[in-house]
């Protein structure tokens, strides 16, 4: 009796520690907090200014606000992201990222405003705010998206630090993209901009486990990934529910 496991214990690898949950709970816990309680903020912020779209509106106030939580994120979990918190990799992280925010300050300065502009009258009644954003709306949503990105390390690193198999992980990660995203119906977004993004979030957190802990730069292939979803959504967006041609002046 003394040497038999739990039954959750298969889920993890066999040189695991011996308690793991309380550790994974915590961790959960303060990701789900400092997710939830820098969304409230954001909209805390765009009562207080009187904003109808806090990023397009607003976009350096926006992006500063959320590298200020990327900065206490990363002060939050420093002792999990240490061995990324290096300087000869943060380094070497900035000077590769710097052709691929390039490349997405092209796609937003150049082929954005080349796209077709969305119709009020094809768009959803309560359309999110990147349908008819202008290319600002980019600046604090790089920020956002980084933010969200060491939050996901954070967790993932802390999975494997806790001996969590490859697979586990995956599939919780996935679990938890598309069941947050699931609640954006109760913000009253459209059923079918639900179900792309929840499709979208799930297969990304089935995927960025790999990207971070097989990838020798999984930061930058998971930060690239999920920018480029919204330069992908926003293109395709623009087409399909493009002004007629007859309607532009």
């Amino acid at each position: 009796m003394g040497n038999m496991r739990p039954g959750w214990f298969r889920f993890f690898q066999k040189d695991g520690v011996e308690y793991p949950a309380v550790t994974l709970v915590l961790t959960l816990l303060s990701v789900a907090g400092l997710w939830s309680v820098s969304s409230y903020g954001y909209y805390v912020l765009v009562e207080a200014f009187g904003l109808e779209s806090g990023y397009n509106d607003a976009p350096g106030l926006f992006a500063a606000y959320y590298l200020i939580w990327t900065g206490l994120a990363v002060l939050w979990f420093r002792r999990v992201l240490a061995g990324s918190l290096v300087r000869r990799k943060i380094l070497a992280h900035a000077k590769a990222m710097v052709p691929v925010m390039a490349v997405f300050a092209i796609f937003v300065a150049v082929i954005l405003p080349s796209l077709p502009p969305v119709s009020m009258w094809r768009a959803p009644s309560d359309p999110p705010e990147f349908m008819f954003a202008s290319g600002w709306y980019y600046l604090p949503k790089s920020a956002d998206i980084l933010f969200q990105q060491v939050l996901v390390a954070s967790l993932i690193y802390t999975a494997a630090e806790l001996k969590l198999r490859l697979t586990t992980i995956a599939i919780g990660m996935g679990l938890m993209f598309g069941g947050f995203h699931l609640l954006l119906a109760l913000d009253g977004f459209s059923p079918l901009y639900v179900t792309r993004f929840t499709i979208a979030a799930t297969l990304f957190g089935l995927v960025v486990p790999y990207l971070y802990l097989r990838l020798k730069h999984g930061f930058r292939w998971a930060y690239g990934l999920h920018w480029s979803f919204y330069a992908f959504d926003a293109a395709v967006t623009h087409l399909i529910l493009a002004v007629p041609p007859w309607a532009i002046n």
